[in-house]
């Protein structure tokens, strides 16, 4: 069933009700047939189910109804920013890729984000990460943090999840999850250039696993949603009837 996030919730629940001129357009664009069921998220949580009568009649909404639940694995990823509109693209992959949360990394060799980000950027991202909830059919939106955190920082905001350094050439991240499956995760990212020295020592001295993807070198936009997706496919396995 398809869905969509509103921004304002209904004043009433069910009944006949004029949706916001954009999610009009929307449904028109996408052919709904009449009578076809949705689900319309709201902002505070919870899903209204609603049916399109007409193109040109208020929808009608037929009351409160579940989320649907996604076999995804809690993942929290706190990963270095790339430069530029590459920032729209880590945001649409780890969000397709069912990452849980976002926690921006300022690290030794970072060269983006240090002052932080813009109140703009940040709305943005949460509109391009609403956007790719509703275009690859899952219902919760991920969490976007909109100030950097420091490695010790981003520890701290996953106290039960079991956390893994990325490292080119490590140990294979699917082996080490295979040996220790985890119930939550936060996945470390480093800049271009990698980690430091001293985050490398950092990351020994709290008993921090490092685990690798390929022999080769990703971008930052590219390393954590492919790791993300090792992650999700290793639980959905895991985890299938």
């Amino acid at each position: 069933m398809r869905f969509f996030f509103l921004t304002h919730s209904p004043e009433e629940l069910t009944g006949p009700w004029a949706p916001p001129p954009e999610l009009h357009r929307h449904l028109k664009a996408l052919r709904f047939q009449p009578q076809e069921e949705f689900l319309l998220l709201l902002p505070q949580g919870g899903a209204i189910k609603a049916t399109m009568p007409g193109l040109q009649e208020p929808l009608l909404l037929h009351g409160l109804c579940e989320i649907p639940q996604l076999p995804l694995l809690p993942i929290t990823l706190a990963t270095a920013w790339p430069k530029g509109s590459r920032g729209d693209d880590l945001i649409v992959r780890a969000t397709e890729a069912g990452v849980s949360r976002i926690l921006p990394l300022i690290c030794d060799r970072s060269t983006i984000g240090k002052s932080g980000f813009s109140s703009n950027r940040a709305t943005r991202w949460r509109k391009l990460a609403r956007e790719t909830c509703e275009q690859a059919g899952r219902p919760v939106v991920p969490t976007i943090e909109d100030h950097m955190l420091t490695l010790s920082q981003a520890l701290a905001e996953a106290p039960a999840a079991r956390p893994i350094a990325l490292s080119p050439g490590a140990w294979p991240l699917a082996m080490e999850l295979t040996l220790s499956p985890p119930k939550e995760l936060l996945l470390f990212v480093g800049p271009e250039g990698g980690f430091s020295s001293e985050e490398e020592s950092w990351f020994e001295q709290q008993n921090i696993t490092r685990a690798g993807l390929l022999p080769t070198i990703l971008r930052i936009e590219s390393a954590g949603p492919a790791a993300l997706v090792v992650c999700q496919h290793w639980f959905y396995q895991l985890n299938a009837d």
